[in-house]
């Protein structure tokens, strides 16, 4: 016995969703709106995987072997990481001295 086939309440809506999301509301804001403007009881969830199902498929990443395998790895890096792995110059002179029984103070050149 063949039925029809399943179709979403959502789909006659499916142009206002799409118009929602690319404005950025969330899915809960999607579905108060059409729950107060369209009478659709609808969770946010429902939303979700409405949406999730219609967009385009995400691409899948894999890692390749290195096309250049004498190119040093710190040029891959990038800036902050580059900061991570400096090491810091050791100051030659103290720019402050510590004594307990006197106040912090700076150095004079």
């Amino acid at each position: 016995m063949q039925g029809k086939p399943f179709q979403s309440k959502l789909e006659a809506y499916e142009d206002l969703i799409r118009e929602l999301r690319r404005k950025r509301k969330s899915y809960q804001e999607i579905a108060d709106l059409l729950c107060k403007e369209h009478g659709i009881s609808v969770s946010p969830s429902t939303i979700f995987n409405f949406v999730k199902v219609r967009s385009k498929p995400r691409k899948f990443y894999t890692m390749v072997q290195k096309a250049f395998p004498d190119y040093q790895e710190s040029h891959a890096l990038d800036p902050i990481e580059k900061l991570r792995r400096t090491t810091t110059a050791i100051a030659e002179k103290p720019r402050f001295t510590f004594d307990e029984t006197k106040p912090l103070t700076l150095v004079q050149k």
